[in-house]
């Protein structure tokens, strides 16, 4: 009897060791695949800055699947650690000399929307510019294919480039980063 009982908890712990292994393996690319995903989208906040997590994702890839040529559309919304977010409070209006390019690279707030530095409204006359205030929805329907961002981020965001004391700079492919010191946040968005 103890040598059935042996042999049965035997051959369950080989069954179990049997079916992790299968899991581990079916599972393993696409967990591969999510940490690559996950250092990508990390990769995009200014490099002195860390952060505690991803408050907010929202991408979208239009005309395919994902492939070159597609246009794309995406906003993230980056929570800061409390050490970064204090060390960018620090450096007040001299964040964007510590931020990687400089401040040939990084522009005060609120956004300049005369001259070359105008990628936000795209389609008012020099007239209509001045009507009305720049939002992040505007600069995510660059090219018409605009993303629904949850209410509220955006009010965030709207915020972080209309008032004085956070920096943004723009990115390849259509991007903009947009360091909030005040709030601890970095928002990320881009059109192309």
């Amino acid at each position: 009897r103890r040598k059935f009982r042996a042999t049965q908890h035997e051959d369950r712990a080989k069954r179990i060791a049997i079916v992790l292994a299968g899991i581990a393996v079916i599972a393993s690319p696409y967990l591969i695949f999510k940490a690559y995903e996950l250092h990508f989208v990390l990769a995009r906040v200014p490099s002195p800055l860390h952060v505690a997590w991803i408050e907010y994702r929202l991408e979208d890839s239009f005309g395919g699947i994902g492939m070159p040529g597609d246009n794309e559309t995406g906003f993230v919304v980056y929570r800061l650690t409390e050490g970064s977010a204090e060390w960018a409070r620090s450096k007040g209006s001299r964040l964007g000399e510590a931020l990687p390019g400089g401040r040939t690279s990084w522009h005060a707030t609120p956004v300049d929307e005369t001259g070359s530095r105008n990628r936000w409204h795209h389609y008012d006359s020099e007239v209509e510019r001045h009507r009305h205030p720049v939002t992040i929805r505007e600069y995510l329907d660059t090219y018409g294919f605009s993303i629904p961002v949850e209410t509220g981020r955006d009010d965030e965001a709207n915020r972080a480039i209309r008032e004085a004391g956070s920096f943004y700079s723009y990115g390849r492919g259509g991007s903009v980063t947009i360091v909030d010191p005040a709030r601890g946040k970095v928002y990320f968005a881009y059109a192309g």
